[in-house]
């Protein structure tokens, strides 16, 4: 990143143009969802949430082009810091470090929550209730990617990973490998907080339930079948709301 030193996340990302490409989809489609959001509201600033923020790369990609306020959640100590020292002096930027769990009263204050490669690491009882408090919240939208962790896509992942000297396959077992890509996930341990197990189908489920699904986005473009997708991600808008009866 221009003018900052590269985090070790970063780097990770940036490890070959393959990785660099692939992590790029997800804020090239994020600007493609502020972009439609913005002019349905016909420019009036956007307040955004962005649980798992990182060092905040979507701040630095959508404040230049963008009228947003925008407040990122982060656990860990040393990226909240990063972010805080990028963008710290910005007055539409904000950087909270906990868990969205324990701040769930910011969903409450925005227009647009994003979540992007974050709800994979966090234990699924705790998603059911993150995406439940969004279904409810007066919110204009809710935009979220995950890795694919199941079926041909994680065999070419895990097989490109170890092709390339990168890290992402050495949570998997070649056995988990070949269980996941045959959908097999009952022959792979339970899907806890990492990559291994996670079933974006079930999340799928759990956001259908309390939000309308707009938009499935496939990576790297839209034509891709989801089978061989790298990550998939959700476009959401809150479901209607039946009056209450009168009376």
């Amino acid at each position: 990143m221009s003018g900052h030193e590269e985090t070790r996340y970063e780097a990770r990302l940036n490890y070959s143009a393959v990785t660099r490409f692939l992590h790029s989809v997800r804020y090239k489609n994020l600007l493609g969802v502020v972009a439609a959001l913005s002019s349905f509201r016909g420019g009036k600033p956007i307040r955004i949430l962005d649980i798992g923020c990182g060092s905040a790369r979507a701040f630095g990609l959508l404040n230049p082009r963008f009228a947003i306020d925008y407040v990122g959640v982060e656990m860990r100590q040393k990226l909240c810091a990063v972010a805080r020292d990028r963008f710290g002096d910005r007055p539409n930027f904000r950087a909270v470090r906990n868990i969205i769990g324990n701040r769930l009263d910011l969903i409450d204050q925005v227009d647009l929550v994003i979540a992007l490669e974050t709800l994979e690491h966090i234990p699924a009882d705790q998603v059911a209730v993150l995406v439940e408090h969004i279904g409810r919240a007066e919110i204009d939208g809710f935009y979220c990617t995950v890795p694919n962790e199941i079926g041909p896509a994680i065999a070419v992942k895990n097989l490109g990973s170890a092709m390339i000297g990168y890290r992402r396959h050495r949570e998997y077992s070649w056995q988990d490998t070949f269980h996941s890509a045959t959908y097999r996930l009952d022959k792979v341990a339970p899907h806890r907080t990492g990559h291994k197990g996670f079933d974006w189908r079930a999340l799928q489920r759990v956001i259908a339930a309390h939000l309308d699904i707009q938009a499935v986005h496939r990576s790297p473009y839209g034509w891709v079948p989801r089978a061989v997708s790298p990550s998939i991600g959700f476009y959401c808008t809150p479901q209607p709301r039946l009056n209450s009866p009168s009376g």
